[in-house]
């Protein structure tokens, strides 16, 4: 009868849960799917070049299969930019901000019950390129680290406003909101949205 040769085995299983806590240890901060991220300044996404992300639902063209009341708020693409996040499986909504040759697109992926955005983003576009998003991922309405509002400036500056829950917050009343300050970085070969800063402060809901 042939032996196993139990000790390669080990030898080689231990070498396989080496390689893996290295390739875990040189992985990048991960991007969380909660606001967590706003608290943790070492959090970056966005990069040079990158590739227009595409919702997780992963539903080609415009968000189908819901209230029409729903999908009649959708806005018609407009511009390039427009196109580019329809094409990736985004529907789009609300009002885009544009100037100094920079531009704001906002798409989502679905809609709650009373037509709230589901599964949304926010896409910035420099010259007509993608220079990243305002998030690490997508968001839901009145969830932790949603995206409520966002105002371009010149000089290439960005200011972001995300709601925070905690467990004991009502839906309608987040304890605190996070400020993000973003810049555009031209100086590369590709312009990238680079978190400057973020700060978090009480609302009058907090308890």
């Amino acid at each position: 009868m042939r032996r196993r040769d139990t000790g390669g085995i080990r030898a080689r299983l231990a070498g396989l849960l080496l390689f893996g806590f290295v390739s875990m240890a040189l992985m990048p901060p991960s991007a969380y799917a909660d606001g967590a991220w706003l608290d943790d300044q070492s959090v970056t996404w966005n990069t040079p070049g990158m590739a227009m992300p595409h919702p997780i639902q992963n539903k080609p063209g415009p968000a189908t299969d819901v209230d029409t009341r729903c999908t009649n708020q959708a806005r018609p693409a407009e511009t390039d930019e427009d196109r580019a996040v329809e094409r990736a499986g985004w529907t789009l909504f609300a009002s885009y901000e544009a100037g100094w040759g920079a531009r704001i697109v906002r798409g989502l992926a679905g809609y709650d019950g009373m037509c709230r955005p589901m599964e949304y983003q926010a896409f910035v576009f420099v010259d007509g390129k993608l220079a990243g998003t305002l998030s690490p991922t997508s968001m839901n309405a009145r969830t932790d680290g949603a995206l409520t509002d966002s105002s371009y400036f010149s000089g290439d500056r960005i200011i972001a406003q995300f709601v925070r829950y905690t467990e004991q917050d009502a839906l309608c009343c987040p304890s605190a909101h996070s400020t993000v300050d973003f810049r555009i970085d031209r100086s590369g070969a590709a312009p990238v949205v680079m978190r400057e800063g973020t700060t978090t402060e009480k609302t009058g809901a907090a308890r």
